[in-house]
């Protein structure tokens, strides 16, 4: 039984982490996920209640919901460049850097859905603004304006992955 003061967050934490537990792992893959989110969900409430909130239990719920709703978008968009890339790959010709693919994709995956969408859809399926616009259901000029600062997001992007590939090479050399 509980014998700490229940107005504590050690209360909160100690009632409501089993549950919040269980919650998560009859909704991810392995405890080691399940247990990541409900750290995630105890870190969101500690730092509620160090505003002077005092979250209950459907707030906790509602966290978790969130924290793994977004795991599992996450994990989606990582599966879905990973999946674009080793197509791309695969093409017949493609003859590029197996480094500089995994520099592409961990670019990409910096991105923001819709810049992503719009890089893949123009570099990929090769469609002009008109038809990005069309499925991102946009105007023509938004879509161009998506592009161009996509294209920007993935430069920087790319320069910051790039920076470190060198870093990341010569490690991977070493350990040959």
């Amino acid at each position: 039984m509980l014998t700490a003061d229940p107005d504590t967050f050690e209360a909160l934490f100690t009632i409501n982490h089993p549950k919040i537990l269980k919650y998560a792992q009859r909704r991810l893959p392995t405890l080691a996920l399940a247990e990541d989110i409900a750290a995630e969900v105890f870190t969101a409430a500690w730092q509620s209640w160090s505003e002077g909130q005092r979250p209950q239990l459907p707030w906790l719920y509602r966290v978790a919901a969130n924290k793994i709703a977004d795991r599992y978008r996450s994990d989606e968009r990582k599966e879905a460049v990973q999946i674009a890339l080793t197509r791309l790959h695969e093409e017949p010709g493609h003859t590029a850097d197996p480094l500089d693919l995994l520099s592409l994709r961990d670019a990409l995956l910096l991105l923001g859905d819709r810049d992503r969408e719009a890089i893949t859809l123009h570099y990929w399926e090769g469609l002009n603004a008109s038809e990005i616009a069309e499925v991102l259901g946009c105007s023509t000029p938004n879509a161009w304006t998506t592009l161009s600062r996509a294209r920007k997001r993935l430069r920087h992007a790319l320069s910051d992955t790039t920076d470190q590939a060198p870093l990341q090479r010569s490690a991977m050399k070493k350990a040959r």
